[in-house]
């Protein structure tokens, strides 16, 4: 049986709702040297997030896989970096889309979050679960940049 998109995206929101945002226990991808994995296994659906970072700088890189009956069926990419004091505001961000809204904003978190400190804006330039780019980005209150992160992705159905 071939999955529809709509199965595919629930399991994308509900293995990113366990995921990152959540501070599981990550493992590593043994090709991969200092890779750090999550995996979210849902009947016939597996997906990973797999990403780098690197004691140089405040960058990472990342790929997020979903496959089905052990086929690829979705991926999507993204890259960027944040200062370490955004980090905790950018997992509340994402922790809101995925858990609260349970809602697919081009993979990353909603297009608008203000907090006592912070503020989030996601410019989503493509915004269909079969096709999305995009970049996030964090501001403190006096708008400097804190970081920013590029997404792009797409279905492989």
């Amino acid at each position: 049986m071939k999955p529809d998109s709509k199965m595919v995206q629930d399991a994308f929101l509900r293995a990113m709702a366990e995921g990152y945002a959540q501070n599981v226990k990550k493992t590593t991808v043994p090709e991969i040297p200092n890779s750090k994995a999550i995996t979210f296994v849902w009947g016939d659906f597996i997906v990973l997030d797999c990403y780098l970072t690197t004691p140089y700088s405040e960058k990472s890189s990342g790929t997020t896989t979903i496959w089905y009956e052990e086929q690829p069926v979705w991926v999507m990419h993204y890259g960027g970096g944040y200062a370490k004091i955004a980090i905790p505001f950018l997992k509340s961000c994402l922790h809101r889309a995925y858990v609260l809204e349970r809602r697919f904003y081009g993979g990353r978190g909603p297009k608008f979050v203000r907090d006592e400190r912070f503020t989030y804006i996601n410019h989503i330039e493509h915004d269909s679960f079969e096709s999305f780019f995009g970049i996030e980005k964090i501001f403190d209150l006096s708008e400097q940049a804190l970081g920013h992160h590029w997404y792009r992705g797409m279905s492989l159905l």
